[in-house]
């Protein structure tokens, strides 16, 4: 019985790892969409979506940063869908990079 006990407490942390280093690596994409230093973005909410984003065609699996009110002109809310791995799938509104490159010229 405490080896199946282990053996789950083990299991359990090794996906909080996985986990950890999934959100890291999405967290640096939607840094690099940002850029440095990012724009005041409001309040942040993050999500994991394994069952898949309903509002992205083929309803793959991401993490969805959202953020609201921001600075940006034109974007008064803001979504960034990452794939697990790391991989930008989408951004609302989808001139985001362009915006915020335009809020810092250099």
């Amino acid at each position: 019985m405490v080896r199946l006990f282990w053996l789950t407490v083990m299991a359990a942390f090794g996906a909080a790892l996985l986990l950890g280093a999934s959100w890291a690596a999405a967290y640096t994409a939607v840094a690099d969409v940002l850029g440095a230093p990012p724009p005041q973005m409001g309040t942040q909410s993050t999500a994991l979506l394994w069952q898949g984003a309903p509002e992205l065609p083929g309803h793959p699996r991401v993490w969805r940063f959202a953020f609201g009110p921001t600075r940006i002109p034109g974007a008064p809310t803001v979504r960034i869908y990452v794939t697990p791995l790391g991989r930008l799938v989408e951004t609302e509104p989808a001139d985001l990079e362009a915006r915020v490159k335009a809020l810092h010229p250099y």
